[in-house]
């Protein structure tokens, strides 16, 4: 079962919003421990170092994991970028995997070792069954087009045949070839 995180409630969670920000502000500028605790008695709040150190190391995690998931949609973006018919789902995914290789590369061999082989199974399969489902969705996507397509096809041309057989050849060899391009995938 997951574990349950309270919500904080430290002196400095509540400070009003300014005096929080100065607080914020002064750890991410350097100042010493001692220099916000001095900074908080001339406003107002007595405050202990160990309680702003508790403070600033929760606060450190919390913008270490916003740049963490900052640079990931970045490299998210990027990757659209670079690759423009990628589908948001595509690039998630890419960026999932690269993550994954990048911590399965640099995970010890004790490490592994307390991996339980049913969980690691179970996580390999549900990642394997998430690429079959979009392949397959991909597929029936296709075949939906390809239906709809011939369906057209077969509407317009049979009315161009029937009124200018000489524009109906010239259409039919173009998608023909166009197909086999696979351009008409979009």
């Amino acid at each position: 079962m997951a574990k349950r995180r309270n919500r904080k409630h430290g002196i400095i969670d509540g400070l009003e919003p300014s005096l929080k920000a100065a607080v914020e502000q002064m750890l991410l500028s350097g100042s010493t421990y001692s220099e916000i605790v001095d900074f908080l008695k001339e406003n107002g709040v007595c405050i202990s170092v160990a309680s702003v150190c508790r403070y600033a190391q929760a606060f450190n995690t919390n913008l270490e994991t916003l740049a963490i998931a900052q640079e990931n949609f970045t490299r998210m973006l990027d990757a659209m970028e670079k690759y423009p018919n990628l589908d948001t789902t595509e690039a998630i995914i890419r960026l999932a995997s690269q993550n994954m290789f990048t911590a399965l590369a640099n995970t010890s061999e004790e490490d592994w070792q307390d991996v339980s082989i049913d969980k690691l199974m179970r996580e390999t399969n549900g990642l394997i069954r998430a690429a079959a489902y979009k392949k397959r969705i991909e597929i029936q996507n296709q075949e939906a087009v390809e239906t709809g397509l011939d369906a057209v096809q077969a509407i317009v041309f049979q009315a161009m045949a029937k009124e200018r057989p000489d524009l109906y050849q010239e259409v039919n060899k173009f998608l023909a070839a166009k197909k086999r391009e696979g351009l008409t995938k979009e």
